[in-house]
């Protein structure tokens, strides 16, 4: 059987399009596949293992009848054949034998674009910048009576000298990060927030003694202190997320179109400006595992893993069916890239997950597994069909 064949074969038969003599047929080239036929390097592995894995999966795909999209995982070379069949991607033979062959091009200068690290400006209410890293540690300033110690985590956190004082004028202070930046940030309250990538929030360096308020751009994860007596509340771009103490992420990054807004723990109320954004004029309270969906007035919710949502608080980039679009946003933010397009641009959707530290050229790899044909010119990642 040719590569074409067995291509058109394996497509077939993992999207349960195939008639019974074509999966009887890959059933049989699955037992007595091997791997003879490609250059083997020693970085690869071992070849009877890795062949071994392969069968097994064949027999799992062909049983079940997934379907399977590209899977953008980070690998190292020794797994580097299992991303070929394992995720269902299929390219030239040419690609193992030599590292000129590579299906995309980098510029001479690639080491200077690196993935993500902790980085943030700090914006005070007098207007004094601080930059915010791991290198920056121990008590900052104190503003109402609240001291702010940057920590070697990087973890800004800001503690109360005076327990329940309260000022009668709010000061606020302003966190951002950059592309390719996250911080940590623990408010006067213990309400702790996750700040990803090209994102900010205007907090109070105190809260009131009736509610809880912060304006949010971009993304984070917050674990909000049960408060019973101050709602907690997250406004962005006209939505408005209540709460009095849960674990909730919200994607409000204005390049994304809409608000997302997706529960872990407890519950929430989200609503538009003024309780407008419903035909009733309520709010629409969100359960552990659903999603808030708000844009052009109107709110809906779904059921989802919350977890995916998340995942990018714990090092990974994740991807559920995403766009080319979708995937190269996450990629431009946390490497701090622009990405331009040529051509029209595909409808294919891509599944799986890439970690942050990945190096970019490893990125840049996985993503030419699946034909996307990039160039990268100093830090601009050029997409064509």
């Amino acid at each position: 059987m040719s590569y074409e064949e067995f291509k058109k074969l394996y497509e077939r038969c993992t999207s349960g399009n195939c008639t019974p003599e074509e999966q009887k047929m890959f059933e049989e080239y699955r037992d007595s596949f091997d791997l003879s036929d490609i250059p083997w390097l020693p970085e690869f592995g071992s070849k009877e293992k890795i062949e071994k894995r392969l069968k097994e999966d064949l027999h799992t795909r062909i049983s079940t009848n997934q379907v399977r999209k590209l899977r953008l995982v980070y690998l190292s070379a020794a797994a580097a054949i299992l991303v070929l069949v394992l995720s269902g991607l299929f390219i030239s033979k040419k690609y193992f034998r030599a590292k000129d062959t590579m299906p995309y091009e980098l510029a001479s200068n690639k080491s200077t674009i690196k993935p993500g690290d902790n980085k943030a400006i700090l914006i005070l209410a007098d207007g004094r910048q601080i930059a915010l890293d791991s290198s920056k540690k121990g008590e900052l300033f104190t503003q109402n009576n609240v001291t702010a110690e940057n920590y070697a985590d990087s973890t800004l956190f800001y503690k109360k000298n005076t327990s329940g004082s309260f000022h009668s004028s709010l000061l606020y202070n302003v966190m951002s990060t950059p592309r390719g930046g996250k911080y940590q940030l623990v408010m006067s309250d213990g309400t702790k927030v996750w700040l990803n990538a090209a994102s900010t929030i205007r907090f109070p360096v105190d809260f009131t003694k009736t509610e809880r308020v912060v304006e949010l751009s971009g993304e984070a994860y917050f674990e909000v202190v049960h408060d019973a007596g101050r709602p907690f509340k997250v406004l962005s771009a006209g939505q408005v997320v209540q709460v009095l103490g849960t674990h909730f992420n919200v994607n409000a990054y204005q390049e994304e179109g809409v608000i997302k807004t997706t529960l872990l723990e407890g519950r929430v109320e989200v609503y538009g400006k003024n309780r407008l954004a419903l035909s009733s004029g309520g709010a629409l309270a969100i359960e552990p595992n659903e999603q808030a969906i708000f844009g052009n007035g109107q709110i809906a919710k779904v059921t989802v893993a919350a977890e995916d949502y998340t995942a990018w608080k714990k090092g990974v980039i994740l991807f559920r069916n995403a766009d080319i679009q979708d995937v190269m946003r996450k990629i431009s933010r946390w490497y701090d890239i622009d990405v331009v397009y040529q051509g029209p641009i595909g409808k294919d959707t891509y599944s799986g997950e890439i970690p942050r530290n990945a190096s970019f050229s490893d990125v840049i790899k996985i993503l030419t597994l699946d034909d996307i044909h990039i160039k990268v010119s100093g830090r601009k990642l050029i997409v064509s069909s």
